[in-house]
C-alpha cells in the first residue's frame, strides 16, 4: 500500500464482506481492515477520506454518499473519540445510525 499511496493512486476501501456469525456484522468484519492502513503509515484524515469519500467518487456516487451534508444519504457511526485523534476508535462504536434510526450492538 505504500507504493501505491506514494505512486499517487487514489486508494479506496468497500467490502462486500457477509459472514452469519454470532455477534459480528459486515462492519465489524470489514474495521479489521483497519490495521493495514494503519500499520501503513496512512494518517488518520486519510484513513477516513479511503473509507468514505474516495469510495463514493470510485464508484460514482459522490454527489449523493461519501460526506455528511444537507442531501446527502449517509448512515453514521458515533464513537467515544474523535477518529482524527485516535482511528482505532472506530473498532468501538457507540451506535449507528441508519436511514435514520439508531441503531445500538445488540439491539
Amino acid at each position: 500500500m505504500k507504493r501505491v499511496r506514494q505512486a499517487g493512486v487514489t486508494i479506496a476501501f468497500g467490502s462486500d464482506v457477509y459472514a452469519d456469525i454470532d455477534g459480528e456484522t459486515r462492519g465489524t468484519l470489514a474495521i479489521e481492515y483497519l490495521d493495514g492502513f494503519v500499520e501503513a503509515g496512512f494518517p488518520a484524515r486519510e484513513i477516513l477520506q479511503i473509507f468514505t469519500i474516495n469510495a463514493a467518487r470510485l464508484l460514482g456516487v459522490e454527489k449523493q454518499r461519501g460526506t455528511i451534508a444537507p442531501g446527502m444519504a449517509a448512515d453514521i457511526i458515533a464513537t467515544p473519540e474523535n477518529p482524527l485523534d485516535n482511528i482505532n476508535t472506530l473498532k468501538r462504536v457507540s451506535f449507528v445510525m441508519k436511514n435514520g434510526k439508531v441503531h445500538k450492538h445488540g439491539k
